[in-house]
């Protein structure tokens, strides 16, 4: 939110009304951000010779891995 959640016209009074799906509101560079973050905090920043420069197969291989890592944890 632009108010940090104080209130203004775009969010009436510090809220927002979800009318439709958040993940169609979405838009590409804001899940590449997300993805680039998810990458840094497993120590592989969004630089060159970092995430930058990796291949989409192993950067994708990593998250599936990560992720059975977290459901194997949990268990």
């Amino acid at each position: 939110m632009a108010c940090n959640g104080a209130g203004c016209d775009e969010c009436q009074g510090g809220r927002i009304e979800i009318t439709q799906c958040p993940l169609e509101v979405i838009t590409p560079d804001v899940w590449e951000v997300m993805e680039l973050a998810q990458l840094y905090e497993k120590g592989l920043p969004p630089v060159a010779g970092g995430a930058l420069d990796q291949a989409k197969s192993f950067v994708e291989a990593c998250r599936a891995i990560w992720n059975d890592e977290a459901v194997w944890k949990k268990e």
